[in-house]
């Protein structure tokens, strides 16, 4: 029982290999029952046109020895084929009738009386036929089912013709065999072929599980390959097989995949550390601080300043913490945005107005410059943000007696935000990574120490603002020249947000 019980439970539910195997047995049955009907029928066909070929060449070459002189049948047997007078009226009963064997005869006159007869005839009582039957045709083909004396029914195969002379009937031809040997062997080829297809079938279930088997090679192998890969070692790739088949794209697509992960993990390392580092920062200087604080008395302006410091830190420590959650959030699709119709033109001026006087502190001039009135349609304060973190960075890399400018302008169904600086430029190696979170270089996105507040992540959340709205922001820069920033957002008509 429990050996049945571990069988069923691994036949069922079936495998692909079985299941494909269960479909190729299946169709081949199906194919062998529709080819075998059709070879039966064809075969009964032929064998049916045959036997009636054969009749029609008998009837004929008796018809050849008959022959009518002065209103009198004159036969003359040459075949040996035509029963003899004492066969025709002799007892029935007194005579071996078998019409299972040999071949039948009988003739009449036109008017259906029996000149000659085989026994058979008479001792199954076979109807006779006059010409007037025939109707305008000269021949008749019948099949008769009859039964023997011994009980066993026989099938009779008749083929009546009418003889003429220049038009006039004189006598009827009457030929017939069993149809029992054709029968036999219709059966035996049945037989035959219902012998062989569990043969045939069972052949070909073993066939079709090994070609199931050598077709999932390749796949055991992407699997088992697949199965070695961790998340230690994400550099490994599956094996593509040469031919371009299914294997091959499912091959493909695994190593896609891979890559995809293998990005996504380094990212997250890069991201993990480089929060890490970021946190450690402002926690480190808060308690240098107050460690120092600490550690001898202070008068009363000198805890004010470490006050003052620590508070400085704690903000840019909490600024940091919002970012990394928004960008969490943005990461899971869980970020929700009001949208709006937001004037542009009055954003970039009113952001303008609040950063005036950081420029001003580090002796940068920052102007507005063409605000066109543009209406799109979006959050709010997220678009702040957006010009708020562009504003800012244009301000930290530009060095003083430097120039920052902001523009808003129409570009068919497109808002542009262009914000330009004479800062020290972006290195053309470093410009596809910028928008990376907590990407840094040299020369591009480090600042001094003595100003250096941001988290750098702010460009990432502009990009994935700018990207919520439908949006698009590039960028241009000349190293020692400065950058440009160009935020490209539908208008508010052209806009088609849920």
């Amino acid at each position: 029982m429990k050996t049945l019980q571990r069988l069923r439970s691994h036949l069922w539910p079936m495998g692909t290999r079985l299941q494909l195997t269960f479909w190729y047995t299946a169709v081949l049955a199906l194919i062998i029952l529709c080819a075998g009907a059709i070879v039966y029928k064809y075969l009964e066909s032929s064998l049916e046109g045959s036997f009636d070929t054969t009749l029609s060449l008998q009837a004929g070459l008796l018809t050849s020895e008959i022959s009518e002189q002065n209103n009198h049948l004159t036969i003359s047997d040459h075949t040996g084929n035509i029963p003899s007078l004492e066969a025709t009226h002799s007892d029935p009963r007194s005579i071996p009738a078998d019409i299972t064997n040999g071949l039948l005869v009988r003739i009449l006159d036109s008017n259906g009386r029996v000149v000659r007869e085989s026994p058979g005839f008479r001792l199954y009582a076979l109807p006779t036929l006059t010409s007037a039957q025939f109707g305008t045709q000269q021949i008749m083909q019948q099949t008769l089912k009859l039964r023997e004396q011994k009980g066993d029914k026989v099938e009779l195969r008749l083929y009546s013709q009418v003889i003429t002379d220049h038009g006039r009937p004189y006598a009827i031809i009457q030929v017939g065999e069993s149809l029992n040997q054709l029968h036999s062997v219709l059966r035996n080829t049945a037989y035959v072929l219902l012998l062989l297809t569990p043969f045939l079938l069972a052949i070909s279930g073993l066939g079709s599980y090994w070609l199931a088997a050598r077709a999932f090679a390749p796949i055991h192998q992407l699997t088992s390959t697949a199965r070695a890969i961790n998340s230690g070692d994400l550099s490994q790739r599956v094996p593509l097989p040469r031919a371009r088949d299914e294997v091959y794209f499912l091959g493909a697509t695994l190593n896609a995949m891979i890559a995809r992960l293998e990005d996504a993990f380094t990212r997250q390392k890069r991201f993990v550390a480089d929060a890490s580092h970021e946190l450690r920062t402002p926690i480190a200087a808060i308690q240098s601080k107050t460690d120092v604080a600490l550690l001898q008395p202070l008068n009363t302006q000198e805890y004010v300043e470490v006050i003052q410091q620590v508070n400085t830190e704690t903000l840019r420590l909490g600024d940091l913490i919002r970012n990394l959650l928004a960008l969490a959030r943005s990461d899971e699709e869980e970020a929700h945005l009001i949208y709006e119709s937001v004037h542009l033109d009055q954003v970039v001026d009113a952001v303008i107005s609040t950063a005036t006087e950081l420029a001003q502190e580090r002796d940068i001039t920052l102007q507005a410059q063409d605000l066109a009135p543009v209406e799109v349609q979006g959050d709010e304060a997220r678009l702040i943000q957006v010009v708020m973190n562009l504003v800012d960075n244009a301000i930290a890399y530009t060095s003083p007696h430097g120039y920052v400018s902001v523009t808003v302008k129409k570009v068919g169904d497109q808002g542009l935000l262009v914000v330009r600086d004479t800062g020290r430029g972006i290195a053309p190696e470093h410009l596809p990574h910028i928008f990376e979170r907590f990407y840094r270089a040299d020369a591009a996105r480090s600042r001094d120490a003595a100003h250096k507040r941001g988290s750098g992540l702010g460009l990432a959340i502009v990009d994935w603002i700018v990207r919520a709205h439908q949006g698009h922001i590039s960028v241009e820069s000349t190293i020692g020249k400065g950058s440009t920033f160009t935020v490209s957002l539908p208008l508010k008509q052209a806009s088609t947000f849920n």
